[in-house]
């Protein structure tokens, strides 16, 4: 290749890696600059390395990354099991303006007590003051040592899973059936189209879809669902199982959201992936939840 071809092309990627919203990044609106709390500990039943596993330390630098588009005011991110500084960051009128919940275990106390009722009760006056909660793959999860130390904060979230399958072969697909929800429009490119049959409130039809492989599956999720609640729809599997894989819930008397979304178990597509769909939807989610109270 000749000097001048060379230098040429050199000019043609830097163009290509400044051009906004590049295939680098996650994109968003401009925003005022949010805080998040981080609810999270760590499981790992298939055995998974480092860099295949999402987990909790993995968060704040995704989400803080020039990538993310995330606006940040401040980030923090606290173990379950040693909860006290997200209880009392929740405790106080300074709530943080949106929590990601990515925690599988019951919360305990530094000291080893169960602080799971106290937590809920905090993130149950979040909602009814208007701070967002997005609700990440095994936040849905019951605990799996104490199956019913969660039970409280998955009414409150709207649903529960149980049941895990490993599938490197044909992976989950992800199913947009939001009708053009900005969580599961902006910024998402869908690679392809997939055929639903339909349940409950999502109508029969052919809809934007994408395929997470390897992903972890929650075969079975339960719903709990509380009279004049608004349920909206945003994604759906019919591998395995057909259900939900992801919903925004406001009741009547929250002021904020609640967002879930299942899959997330493999880091490289959970959040690896700057530019990928799941990385942006968790963005999206964080930052429509952020906002949606004020």
């Amino acid at each position: 290749m000749s000097m001048k071809r060379f230098q040429s092309h050199i000019i043609f990627l830097l163009y290509f890696l400044c051009i906004p919203g590049s295939a680098w990044s996650a994109t968003l609106p401009p925003h005022q600059a949010i805080s998040i709390l981080i609810i999270a500990d760590e499981v790992n039943p298939h055995n998974l390395n480092n860099t295949e596993l999402t987990q909790p330390e993995d968060f704040a630098p995704a989400l803080e990354s020039p990538g993310s588009a995330l606006s940040i005011a401040s980030i923090s991110n606290v173990n379950s099991q040693c909860v006290d500084q997200a209880l009392t960051a929740l405790g106080t009128s300074a709530k943080p303006d949106v929590v990601l919940y990515f925690a599988h275990r019951g919360a305990t106390t530094c000291a080893g007590e169960n602080a799971q009722p106290q937590l809920t009760a905090l993130v149950q006056q979040g909602l009814e003051q208007g701070m967002g909660l997005v609700v990440l793959h095994h936040g849905l999860y019951v605990d799996f040592i104490n199956r019913g130390v969660k039970a409280d904060l998955l009414h409150l979230i709207g649903s529960e899973a149980d049941s895990i399958e490993w599938n490197i072969d044909s992976g989950q697909q992800v199913i947009n059936v939001s009708g053009g929800h900005f969580i599961a429009s902006n910024g998402i490119d869908y690679v392809g189209q997939a055929s639903f049959a339909g349940f409950e409130e999502v109508s029969a039809g052919t809809y934007p879809a994408f395929t997470n492989k390897p992903d972890e599956l929650y075969e079975i999720i339960r719903e709990h669902r509380v009279a004049g609640e608004q349920r909206t729809p945003l994604f759906v599997t019919d591998s395995a199982t057909p259900r939900m894989l992801g919903y925004v819930l406001k009741r009547s008397e929250w002021s904020g959201i609640v967002v879930t979304y299942q899959p997330g178990e493999y880091q490289p597509n959970a959040l690896d992936d700057r530019a990928g769909a799941n990385f942006q939807i968790l963005v999206n989610a964080l930052y429509y939840a952020a906002t949606q109270g004020r």
